[in-house]
């Protein structure tokens, strides 16, 4: 990973380093902005927080809570939180003095999106993005459309079967990458899925985002699964493994998509995250638990009709968009709380 200063707003940005000398835009100020091709690069670019710059106006800052209303953070009474407070005051202005330097466009920041509508009606808009819906159509239409190809071809059905399956699977990929960068996007404050994906990635990078979430998958529900093999029963030990991968889980995925990397699955962060916005978190584990569960109870149906099957996979789809815009927001209401950027 490469972390540097946003050279408009001071925001501290981290990406992956195969987008070291792209383009791209600030999350938070929209500004134009050139990802430095390695972390030396950045380092020599972010201006020492020790360098005396005249202060910044006091403004009042905001955390969004669970509801999205703005509650006003109290100022730090320690003495080593205020000297923090100003270390990060003075990058930020002495970053905006450079940024002509740096060769960057000033953009007035963005205000933060708000909701238009009550939120518990508004987030199951999430999915109307106009791509979103496209995707959603098509968890139905390819394969159907594929199945009644390979029927028609009679003898020829061999010919056509195998590359078939090769369309479905990088579909249902490239859907997952999506889902991804859906609950990333949600993250940095969005409120609709994402409607254009200027960078398409590649077989690989679809790849290594479903390993990702494989890892996750196994990493917290391993345990119990080795359990129940060998115990043959779902006894009170099998339901309190099962329970806390449930619990782990959501915060564990959310913390491998921000960091884009399997380092989210530290404990030393999953647990304390968990800690500090306990009460959202655990309705958001209960909803991906739901999911969970709806998918068991719909997989026999799946053997009796496979249309049906296609069918509901994108409802299934569209459940986890929802889902995982709820996760990416929470990430985006109680950043300073989790601070992962430590």
């Amino acid at each position: 990973m490469i972390k540097f200063n946003c050279p408009n707003c001071g925001r501290r940005l981290r990406v992956s380093e195969s987008h070291a000398g792209r383009e791209g835009t600030c999350p938070k100020c929209r500004s134009a902005l050139v990802v430095p091709d390695s972390q030396v690069v950045a380092d020599l670019l972010t201006p020492n927080s020790r360098i005396d710059v005249p202060q910044a106006s006091e403004k009042p800052h905001y955390n969004l809570t669970f509801l999205d209303n703005p509650q006003p953070i109290p100022p730090p009474t320690d003495c080593a939180e205020a000297g923090r407070a100003e270390e990060d005051n003075s990058d930020a202005l002495l970053l905006s003095a450079q940024a002509p330097m740096l060769g960057s466009v000033r953009h007035e920041p963005e205000p933060i999106p708000q909701r238009k509508l009550p939120w518990i009606i508004d987030i199951f808009l999430y999915p109307t993005s106009r791509l979103s819906l496209v995707i959603l159509a098509l968890f139905a239409i390819v394969p159907i459309a594929i199945r009644i190809l390979v029927l028609s071809t009679g003898p020829f059905m061999l010919i056509t079967l195998w590359p078939g399956w090769l369309v479905i699977i990088f579909f249902y990929l490239y859907a997952f990458w999506y889902y991804s960068s859906a609950i990333r996007q949600s993250a940095e404050g969005k409120l609709r899925a994402p409607n254009e994906i200027t960078d398409v990635p590649g077989m690989w990078e679809m790849l290594v985002q479903l390993g990702r979430a494989a890892a996750c998958l196994l990493v917290f529900f391993l345990p119990a699964l080795i359990y129940l093999k060998h115990a043959q029963a779902r006894d009170t030990v099998f339901w309190m493994l099962f329970g806390s991968a449930a619990l782990l889980f959501p915060m564990g995925f959310l913390a491998v998509n921000v960091f884009d990397s399997l380092r989210g699955l530290n404990p030393a962060v999953i647990v304390p995250s968990i800690y500090k916005t306990f009460l959202p978190y655990c309705c958001l584990a209960l909803i991906h638990l739901g999911i969970g569960r709806l998918l068991a109870e719909i997989g026999p149906y799946w053997q009796r009709s496979r249309e049906m099957a296609y069918i509901s996979l994108g409802g299934i789809f569209y459940l986890m968009l929802v889902s995982g815009h709820l996760l990416g927001r929470l990430y985006f209401r109680y950043e300073e709380k989790l601070n992962w950027d430590a």
